[in-house]
């Protein structure tokens, strides 16, 4: 029986166990796995459907020649709200919960081929991750006959993976991986009279789901390179476009070491071979260009932001760790360290690090967290005849908490039926993900009710009103709470009638 910590990523993933002679973090070697450049061993997300419907990932699924078989990206697909359209293959739909529970289904039975049995499994998740992904990820476990996973945010993992021998340290995670850009300003506290094990506390979160990882920057390097030969993607076939991003990333990965870089890929359609250079100097105009590295300041000043609004000034950060591929790239490197000076940036484990710090919460007595987003009732304005939102818990909020009781008013009067209805708000300006005519994801300005994400019908909360509501009359009294487990419970009175409507029932397990 062994504690397995699995850092599912949206380019590649890393398995770890704890070494039992040598007490430390160790990296599990399978037969699909690959290593970049004599980097450690990584599964590469990456799944293959063959004829029949059987299944293959990471480098195996890398060496099929049929792209149109071949999902990749799909962690970030699931992990976000926005669902693009399910592909077809042998007339079987598959969709990012479907192919991504096929993903880790392989890699399960690989890691039981090895004679272990989890006894205990620490999952990362990005600091964004919505309750669909979270959701998901519980009952996937089930399914597989697992343990309940303990969810630990990817930058938290990251900094317990540094930070663990200096406790007390102000630790600033900037984590770029393949799909998202993650910050957490995380400090271990000092070990206390009777305690053997460090608690961590997350001063400040920051993420940008879209537009900030690798697989977004292969698309920009494949798009740049289509321009300037004078074609757009909805030209290619979907089997030359997935070749094209193969090879814009093995470009990316190149260009982090050299100066410039060649690549050649195979038009299957034509028949025809074509070669990708890129110079870094176009490399970096190209992040420009699609605002990679304005995203990547934007976070920083608002994780230092938050820290700032503690108390906490940026010189007091001690050090700052990236992790992730992107972060190997000699621009996001270079920003960094203008912010924070060489000293105190570090770049030595940008595969490992979240894994490996996932596996330290198995000695950790606690993990003190706060809420990643920020949680609001809906409700129906009559006068403005629109929606508006009543946040009842911010982002950053520490947990088990209790809101200010809200005070409720019938929509018409003889209303009869009430729905509360709780999601996740977006406070920031808000970013709507959409496929273009191409079926490219692209992203936009959100409207005020697309940053309002509800937890799901089966999480709203009926009851009946007896009398009916009068309109403009004060008629509910809600008090939420959210408790330890994250459980957020809503209590509901009667003003009319004094009666306890609703007594502490579930809304739904928060993040």
């Amino acid at each position: 029986m062994s504690t397995v910590a699995i850092d599912f990523g949206t380019s590649n993933t890393v398995v770890c166990i704890e070494n039992q002679v040598k007490k430390t973090a160790e990296t599990l070697v399978f037969p699909f796995s690959l290593s970049y450049q004599g980097g450690p061993a990584l599964v590469p997300s990456l799944i293959y459907v063959e004829a029949g419907g059987s299944v293959c990932i990471g480098r195996d699924a890398a060496q099929k020649s049929n792209r149109t078989r071949l999902f990749q990206g799909f962690k970030r697909e699931l992990s976000q709200e926005f669902t693009p359209s399910p592909r077809w293959i042998d007339n079987v739909e598959y969709g990012p919960e479907t192919v991504a529970e096929l993903f880790l289904r392989e890699l399960i039975a690989a890691i039981g081929q090895q004679q272990i049995v989890p006894s205990q499994l620490i999952a990362s998740a990005p600091v964004g991750a919505y309750e669909r992904y979270l959701r998901w990820l519980r009952e996937v476990c089930v399914r597989f006959k697992l343990p309940e996973p303990v969810v630990v945010d990817e930058p938290t993992a990251a900094a317990l993976g540094y930070a663990i021998d200096e406790p007390g340290a102000l630790v600033l995670v900037i984590d770029l991986g393949g799909g998202t850009l993650d910050l957490a300003l995380v400090r271990t506290s000092k070990l206390r009279p009777g305690e053997r094990a460090y608690r961590a506390e997350v001063l400040a979160k920051s993420d940008r789901p879209w537009g900030c990882g690798g697989v977004d920057i292969d698309q920009w390097i494949a798009e740049d390179y289509l321009t300037r030969r004078g074609f757009s993607r909805a030209q290619v076939e979907t089997s030359a476009w997935q070749n094209l991003l193969l090879v814009a990333e093995a470009v990316k990965i190149r260009l982090s070491t050299h100066r410039e870089a060649r690549e050649s890929w195979l038009d299957e359609e034509s028949f025809e071979t074509f070669e990708v250079h890129l110079d870094r100097e176009r490399f970096e105009a190209i992040l420009e260009h699609n605002l990679l590295l304005e995203r990547l300041r934007e976070a920083i000043d608002e994780v230092l932001d938050q820290a700032y609004g503690k108390g906490i000034a940026k010189k007091a950060i001690q050090h700052v760790l990236l992790v992730g591929g992107t972060s190997l790239i000699p621009a996001v490197q270079k920003l960094v360290t203008g912010y924070f000076g060489r000293e105190r940036v570090h770049f030595g484990r940008p595969f490992e690090a979240v894994a490996h710090g996932a596996l330290s919460l198995a000695h950790y007595s606690s993990l003190d967290d706060l809420l990643r987003h920020t949680y609001a009732l809906r409700h129906w304005n009559p006068y403005a005849r629109h929606y508006e939102y009543l946040p009842i818990f911010a982002s950053g909020t520490s947990y088990p908490a209790t809101a200010e009781p809200v005070l409720l008013q019938a929509n018409a009067s003889g209303q009869q039926e009430v729905s509360l209805v709780v999601g996740e708000l977006s406070s920031e300006a808000t970013t709507e993900v959409y496929e273009d005519a191409a079926g490219m994801l692209r992203t936009r300005a959100g409207s005020a009710d697309s940053s309002f994400r509800p937890l799901g019908k089966r999480n709203q909360v009926n009851f009946v009103l007896d009398p009916p509501g009068t309109a403009g009359v004060d008629r509910l009294e809600v008090l939420f709470t959210v408790d330890q487990a994250r459980t957020l419970r809503a209590t509901v009175r009667d003003l009319s009638t004094d009666a306890l409507l609703v007594d502490a029932q579930p809304v739904g397990r928060l993040s």
